[in-house]
């Protein structure tokens, strides 16, 4: 069991349909700390070098527009930054598998997630970091040292 630091994405389509509170309230029940927490107007260079591991791939284009907004007309997210004893797959069990068709319906993304006729995309939610060292690259993206309270 190791201590880590995971960022936690409340995406736009879950903003749209106002998912955040109940998130936060289920996520506060997974034993973490909150180290930071802030509401973002993603702009396009922060999603490029969020979603920069993915720049080749053909999903690339509407991976950036999903994150900033475009498909739902919310253009804010919710950023958390959390800490704790293995809080990558406490998060990521809870959270459910990526595709909301094949997670779990007890998970948050099997209740609210959703595959997207109109887009073509999973609307499943959430990002959540999937290594510590993601967890810690991730979290300097979207947060300043100032930003974080441990």
């Amino acid at each position: 069991m190791t201590d880590e630091k995971v960022l936690v994405l409340i995406k736009p389509d879950a903003m749209a349909r106002k998912l955040f509170g109940i998130i936060i309230y289920d996520l506060a029940h997974l034993d973490l700390k909150m180290i930071g927490l802030k509401l973002v107007n993603v702009q396009k260079h922060l999603a490029e070098k969020h979603y920069e591991v993915h720049r080749e791939k053909p999903f690339y284009p509407d991976l950036l527009k999903y994150i900033m907004g475009e498909f739902h007309n919310i253009h804010s997210i919710i950023a958390i930054a959390y800490q704790g004893e293995d809080a990558i797959k406490k998060l990521r069990e809870y959270a459910g598998k990526t595709n909301p068709d094949d997670a779990d319906p007890s998970t948050l993304r099997g209740k609210y997630g959703k595959v997207n006729s109109k887009t073509n995309n999973f609307d499943n939610v959430m990002h959540i970091s999937d290594s510590p060292e993601n967890g810690e690259k991730e979290i300097s993206i979207w947060f300043s040292k100032e930003e974080i309270i441990e």
